[in-house]
Parts: C-alpha cells; sequence; structure tokens
C-alpha cells in the first residue's frame, strides 16, 4: 500500500463504493486532506478508520449478544 491514497485508491484497497467514502469523509470518520483540487488520504488514516470500524462492528455484536 501506498503512503497517500487519493479517495479512488481508497474506494479499490479497502473495497468501499464511491457514496461509502465520501459520507465518512464527510461525517469526519476517515480524516482526508487537499493539495490543490485532490483529496488525499494518509495510510495511517486508512487504518485508523479500518480499526475504528471493526472496533464498532465488534461492539455491536457484543451487545447485540448480550441483549438475547
Amino acid at each position: 500500500m501506498h503512503a497517500v491514497l487519493t479517495v479512488k485508491e481508497f474506494e479499490q484497497e479497502f473495497k468501499v463504493g464511491h457514496t461509502v467514502a465520501h459520507a465518512e469523509i464527510k461525517s469526519g470518520r476517515l480524516v482526508t486532506y487537499k493539495l490543490g483540487r485532490r483529496r488525499y488520504i494518509s495510510a495511517a488514516a486508512a487504518f485508523d478508520w479500518q480499526k475504528r470500524l471493526e472496533a464498532e462492528t465488534t461492539s455491536k455484536a457484543t451487545a447485540q449478544g448480550s441483549a438475547s
């Protein structure tokens, strides 16, 4: 993986669609920066996003399991 990804590269690498990627950016859950007109995502920010998503999924599954 590159140290820096474009949004399109992020979508391909993490197997998410355009709408999901931009929704995550807009919500602030996926941190990006702009240089000129291009928006970039650092590899660290992409992995932080992935870890946060995994943690949220795990906590939801745990909460549903204990509610049963």
